[in-house]
Order: structure tokens, then C-alpha cells, then sequence
């Protein structure tokens, strides 16, 4: 009996280590001298409920500085931030159209009534980027006039997101509308569309999507595994697992970035792999959607990592062990 006593607050003594050291490396990146680093950290105590980090981030995304605001900024959107502050709704007048999309994406996240009129700002912004954030937004209030001019739009991707958007309203014959669009287009360009059309539940397209992940780019056939995931169809899973293996760091993460969105059991080996990755970004990645969806088996690598060299990959492994 004693030694069973023994053995059981050892173990809690090791959970109580570890949840200690997790927090530690957090509160000490929130001081580091890299801001891609202390936003990292900031990001991860916000989503953990520690106003610390909301404050930094917001702090951070009000200082000049386009690389500094963009990254500050997605991560509060990242986070689930849609408070309608001042400082956001300057930001989305910035002369730097990274600032701006970032800004926007945020806004069109509120659903204050303040942001509507903002919203119908942006659909007349010189940059696309910014009007296929805003269009979508404006769907929240059901502002169907200005949606349908979205659909006469000079930019075929921005053209796509209005009709899914209208789609998503209950407007009939948008799915048609995208396929059109895609007729079109070059084929590299068909990714949003294709995705696009499954948001809209479009199961005439199965076939379609399938052929996909044989056709294109390389980025194509992830998307077309993406769209059809979306209609819980597993078929193009072997196509994201192989994207992973990619000499292309890019197609690498493009790859992880859908299975961190996307429930995919029998990808958990392979997102363990990839945590080992030589690409920093495909690390995170991988260690973020084994935290999302394997927290509870994967509490050994968190602490593992948490022992590594990158700063980077310790505040992701150290979130995804709170987090469990």
C-alpha cells in the first residue's frame, strides 16, 4: 500500500512539474526579445484565458511596425478576438494592405452593428485581399444588396467567396455559380473555389474533387483532399500524408495546416513525425493539431519538446500541455 502511495505522488509530483515548467516557458516569451516569440506566447496565454497575453497582443498590434501589427493582429483573431476597439478600426485605413487584411479579419469576426458600416468600406478597397474578408462579413447582417454586387466583382476569388457566402444565406444556384467561376480560371488558381464549394455542401461534386487529387498542382490536390474532408469523405487523406513528405517546405505546411483543422486519426503518426520537421512552421504546426485533437496521448512528446532547443516549438508544446 505504501509503496502504491509512493508511486501515485511521484506521478503527480512529475504533472505538477511539468504544468509548472509549461507555464514558465509561456510568461518567459512574453519577454523575449524576438516579437515573433512573444506573440507566440501571447497567443497561447490568451487562448488559455490569461489576459496577459490579449493585453501584449493588443499592445503590439497598436506599434508601428507592418510585420509586428499583421502577426499581433492574426494572432488575436487566432485567439477568437472581435472587440470592436479604436485601434482595430484605424488599422483597417493602414497604407500597408497586410495590415489592413489582417485588421479586417478581425472586424468581420464582430458582430457589432458598428462594423457593418466598416465592412461596406472595405468591399471598395483597392485590394482584393481586403474585399473577400469584408463581402463574407457583411453576411452576419444579411446585407444581400451589397452581396449581390459582390458577385459582379473584378476579382474571380472574391467573386467566389461572395457566392459562398450568399450560398451560406440560403441563395440558390451558388454552387452552380462557383463552378462557372472555375471555367474560368486556370487550374493552379481552382483551390478557394473547390473548397468553396464544398462549404456549400455540394455533393455533386464528389467526383469532381476526387479527380482532383490526381490533376494540378500539388497545392490543388490538397485542396480538393480539404473540400472533400469537409463532406466527411476520408478519400484524399493519402494525398495530405504524402503533401507532408514534400521536398517543398511549403506544400509541407499547407499539408499540416488541414489536418490542425481537420479531425484525422490516422494522421496522428504522421503530425508526430512532422514535429521533428526541419522547417520551424511545419513543427508548430504539427505539434498545435496533435494538441487540438491528441492532447491526452501525446502529454510525453509535449514534455519532450518542451526540453528542445527552439523557443518556438517550447511555447507551442508547452500550450498544447496546458491545454490537455
Amino acid at each position: 500500500m505504501k509503496k502504491l502511495v509512493s508511486v501515485v505522488f511521484i506521478l503527480l509530483l512529475a504533472c505538477v512539474s511539468n504544468e509548472s515548467k509549461a507555464k514558465k516557458i509561456l510568461e518567459q516569451g512574453l519577454n523575449d526579445a524576438s516579437s515573433s516569440v512573444r506573440v507566440s506566447a501571447a497567443r497561447a496565454l490568451m487562448k488559455l484565458g490569461d489576459g496577459r497575453g490579449e493585453n501584449l497582443l493588443m499592445e503590439m498590434a497598436a506599434e508601428e511596425g507592418t510585420e509586428q501589427q499583421v502577426n499581433a493582429l492574426n494572432a488575436l483573431y487566432d485567439a477568437g478576438y472581435t472587440a470592436f476597439e479604436p485601434f482595430v478600426i484605424r488599422l483597417c485605413s493602414d497604407p500597408v494592405t497586410a495590415v489592413r487584411v489582417a485588421a479586417y479579419r478581425i472586424v468581420a469576426s464582430s458582430n457589432e452593428q458598428e462594423a457593418r458600416t466598416i465592412l461596406l468600406q472595405g468591399v471598395l478597397d483597392e485590394s482584393s485581399r481586403v474585399r473577400e474578408i469584408a463581402y463574407p462579413g457583411l453576411g452576419k447582417f444579411e446585407e444581400t444588396d451589397a452581396l449581390l454586387q459582390g458577385l459582379r466583382d473584378s476579382d474571380p476569388i472574391v467573386r467566389i467567396a461572395v457566392a459562398r457566402t450568399l450560398g451560406e444565406l440560403g441563395t440558390e444556384g451558388m454552387a452552380d455559380f462557383i463552378r462557372e467561376e472555375l471555367k474560368k480560371l486556370r487550374l493552379d488558381v481552382w483551390g478557394k473555389g473547390v473548397v468553396a464549394i464544398a462549404e456549400l455542401n455540394d455533393t455533386n461534386s464528389v467526383d469532381l474533387l476526387k479527380r482532383l487529387l490526381n490533376e494540378g498542382t500539388d497545392e490543388l490536390k490538397i485542396r480538393a483532399a480539404e473540400a472533400l474532408l469537409i463532406l466527411n469523405d476520408h478519400s484524399g487523406v493519402q494525398t495530405v500524408l504524402r503533401a507532408m513528405k514534400s521536398n517543398d517546405p511549403f506544400i509541407r505546411i499547407h499539408a499540416v495546416d488541414v489536418l490542425s483543422r481537420y479531425d484525422v486519426p490516422e494522421a496522428y503518426d504522421d503530425l508526430k513525425a512532422a514535429v521533428n520537421d526541419e522547417y520551424i512552421n511545419v513543427a508548430v504546426l504539427a505539434l498545435e493539431a496533435l494538441g487540438i485533437y491528441d492532447a491526452v496521448n501525446q502529454k510525453k512528446l509535449f514534455v519532450e519538446v518542451m526540453d528542445g532547443s527552439s523557443v518556438l516549438l517550447r511555447i507551442s508544446a508547452a500550450y498544447a500541455y496546458l491545454r490537455s
